[in-house]
């Protein structure tokens, strides 16, 4: 009966030092995934920060594009300017015959 008790006991001290060795695993294992949660949450602040500058940016870049002329426009003002040189020179040609 003796030899009994001591064999329970023998077994439940084995699985108590099991259980406290998981527990401190499982501890481990948490404080890791925690520490990984809190860089990957930094991580995703950085990352959103950049997100919205990169907005900002690409609505300030949609806004010069707009104001600023196209490049068929430059053309056209061009060619109309250089017209009216042309048709001046001849007016002042006329002038001074």
């Amino acid at each position: 009966m003796a030899a009994n008790l001591q064999q329970r006991l023998e077994s439940i001290r084995s699985k108590a030092s099991l259980l406290t060795e998981r527990y401190v695993d499982l501890l481990e294992e948490k404080r890791a995934a925690e520490a990984k949660i809190a860089q990957l949450q930094s991580t995703l602040q950085h990352q959103q920060q950049e997100i919205d500058r990169l907005r900002q940016q690409n609505e300030q870049l949609r806004v010069v594009t707009t104001l600023s002329p196209k490049r068929e426009d430059v053309e056209r003002s061009r060619a109309f300017l250089s017209q009216l040189v042309r048709d001046i020179d001849k007016c002042i040609a006329e002038l001074t015959e």
